[in-house]
């Protein structure tokens, strides 16, 4: 079997729920805050259908997922749940009336970001004779789905016209809210209350508001209404560093691997491919069965270092698709079978996903998201 796989710790994921839950509670100990846990991109890396059984389970009002394919895989799995699809509908030419059934089917609450979604969702949840639950999406500065702001109140007004639809939600989403800079994304919070009083002195109001990312959730409490939606903070990262430190987190994924082949080489011996990397003195390399057709970053060929028995080793070569070789030095103890981190922490040895995100002038975000499917998830 492939050593290579990330071990995911519910724990830790636990652990973050609840950190999360106290922080909402120490700002605003008066309201029950619900929380939609964001599990799009197969939660972020870490399995979707794992995940989300676990946040349920620790009391999770709502999923978070980008698109209705993963919804359907979701409610397959979990059969109760509130999974909120976050993307605009995809209007269907080709038997619409058999898409639409399909999402009642399955239950879902739909994203309203345009007066198209809105009246076909209606016509053909009519003929079908049922509401579909949805949530509107209002465009506060973001630019990239929903209903304008400025135009927002005349296309809401006739978003509720239509009587097929169960309008349970209205929310928007922050740009800027994990920089320390809160100019914009307060700017944002402003434009959305203004609309949602406007909405409510003509009668529109609805049972769920949310705006709160994982930013804002730590640095922005003004904006967490009804709801909240934490992402990356489950998963135990700040989305920035200028929001670290509000709350203790812990990651809850680490890549690991094994070393399966080792050789001894002369000094002055090119490794890998483009021969870009030689060596300096007699020396020992180690193989280990992960590249980045296992979403492991080839940019860090030859400036990344993996952890073996609690000691750092520096990635020795270009990265290939299936291996990497690291440097074990002149008196080698790594013997085949070792265990190797490759993203975690092991002793003193941080090598989160923020650090290496560092390294390749990324984001955590992308280092975990960018795990491949033929990496075995192992739940601790």
């Amino acid at each position: 079997m492939n050593p290579t796989r990330a071990e995911i710790s519910l724990n830790k994921l636990e652990f973050n729920y609840g950190q999360i839950k106290e922080h909402l509670h120490r700002i605003n100990p008066h309201k029950k805050i619900k929380v939609c846990g964001v599990v799009k991109a197969n939660a972020y890396g870490h399995g979707i259908r794992e995940i989300s059984q676990k946040l349920i389970s620790l009391g999770a009002d709502f999923l978070g997922v980008a698109n209705y394919d993963e919804a359907i895989k979701l409610r397959t799995t979990i059969p109760d749940a509130n999974i909120l699809v976050f993307g605009t509908l995809i209007h269907s030419k080709l038997k619409p009336a058999a898409y639409v059934s399909k999402l009642l089917k399955y239950n879902l609450i739909a994203t309203v970001a345009s007066l198209d979604t809105a009246k076909f969702l209606d016509q053909y949840s009519k003929k079908l004779n049922k509401k579909f639950k949805v949530h509107i999406k209002v465009d506060t500065g973001m630019k990239r789905i929903g209903f304008d702001v400025k135009r927002a109140f005349k296309n809401i007004e006739q978003v509720f016209t239509h009587k097929n639809l169960e309008i349970e939600g209205i929310f928007t989403h922050f740009a800027t809210a994990e920089s320390a800079d809160k100019t914009f994304a307060k700017t944002q919070l402003n434009k959305f209350k203004e609309l949602l009083h406007l909405l409510k002195q003509s009668g529109m109001e609805f049972p769920i508001v949310h705006a709160a990312n994982s930013g804002a959730i730590l640095d922005l409490k003004d904006s967490y209404f009804d709801m909240v939606r934490p992402g990356l903070l489950l998963y135990g990262y700040y989305p920035s560093d200028e929001v670290k430190n509000k709350i203790e987190l812990m990651p809850i994924m680490s890549l690991k691997s094994k070393v399966t082949f080792i050789k001894r080489v002369d000094a002055n011996t090119s490794i890998s491919y483009g021969r870009k990397f030689y060596t300096s003195d007699k020396t020992f390399i180690g193989s280990i069965p992960v590249g980045y057709g296992d979403g492991y970053w080839r940019s860090l060929s030859n400036t990344g270092k993996v952890s073996i028995n609690n000691k750092l080793y520096p990635i020795s070569g270009t990265i290939t698709m299936d291996w990497l070789m690291v440097n074990l030095g002149v008196k080698n103890t790594v013997r085949i079978g070792d265990d190797v981190l490759l993203i975690g922490r092991e002793g003193s040895n941080n090598l989160g996903a923020d650090k290496i995100a560092k390294v390749v002038k990324s984001i955590p975000y992308e280092i975990i998201c960018s795990m491949a499917d033929r990496v075995q998830r192992v739940y601790v």
